[in-house]
């Protein structure tokens, strides 16, 4: 892990906020309302009996997945995180594009998402990745 102390670039503190803020919005957006959530869970999922606690766990799982990629770059720097993340909003952007899109805060936190994707392959995180590697080695003891 890298220390908290260090700095780190406005890149990285951005893709941090912009990734967490879409998750964040997308959780809110379903929590708000748990019957039309619940409703289109039923419709994907209808082997799983849903109840409006299996909805908040559903959506709260969600949340903290999307807490793990966030964690991989800005508190370890690790650079398989870039390439996982740009992959995942890939993935995401056609299921978007293939189900004819979601409403406005779909698109919204999709946004987001790729803003935040982005900011992983400006100059400052790339040297943010490179110094990663060089600081820090682990020695095997």
């Amino acid at each position: 892990m890298i220390p908290l102390a260090r700095r780190r670039p406005g890149s990285i503190t951005g893709f941090a906020v912009l990734f967490f803020a879409g998750a964040l919005l997308t959780f809110a957006h379903g929590i708000t309302d748990l019957a039309a959530r619940q409703t289109a869970l039923e419709a994907s999922l209808p082997a799983v009996p849903w109840s409006e606690d299996a909805v908040i766990v559903w959506q709260s799982m969600w949340l903290s997945i999307a807490l793990i990629p966030v964690a991989m770059v800005w508190l370890s720097g690790v650079r398989f995180a870039r390439w996982m993340v740009t992959v995942m909003a890939l993935v995401k952007l056609a299921n978007l594009l293939a189900t004819g899109g979601g409403g406005m805060i779909d698109w919204a936190a999709m946004l987001l998402g790729l803003i935040a994707v982005a900011l992983l392959f400006t100059p400052a995180s790339s040297r943010w990745f490179a110094q990663r590697a060089e600081a820090n080695p682990a020695p095997l003891r």
